[in-house]
């Protein structure tokens, strides 16, 4: 497992608070950063995807983990440029 040592990743979450869907992106250099990353709930964000990234024989890999998420009738604020009649 010492080829994986140098990993370094990102967690990409999505802003849901702004119209455009904005990426945040947060990098991590260990597995146990990813999962407090991936795993604490953050107001406005939701989590579309993680990339791992590591070297092997000098050559870079990544590995990229996508989540499909939907949302349930969620009313988009009216400031937002939704209107009363969203559901």
């Amino acid at each position: 497992m010492s080829e994986f040592t140098d990993g370094v990743g990102q967690a990409v979450f999505v802003r849901t608070d702004v119209p455009d869907y904005a990426e945040v992106k947060q990098p991590f250099r260990s597995l146990e950063e990813m999962v407090e990353i991936c795993t604490r709930p953050q107001a406005g964000l939701m989590l579309e995807r993680v990339v791992v990234y590591a070297s092997r024989e000098e050559t870079p890999v990544s590995l990229t983990l996508g989540y499909i998420s939907s949302s349930s009738g969620k009313r988009v604020p009216v400031e937002l440029g939704g209107s009363e009649e969203t559901a």
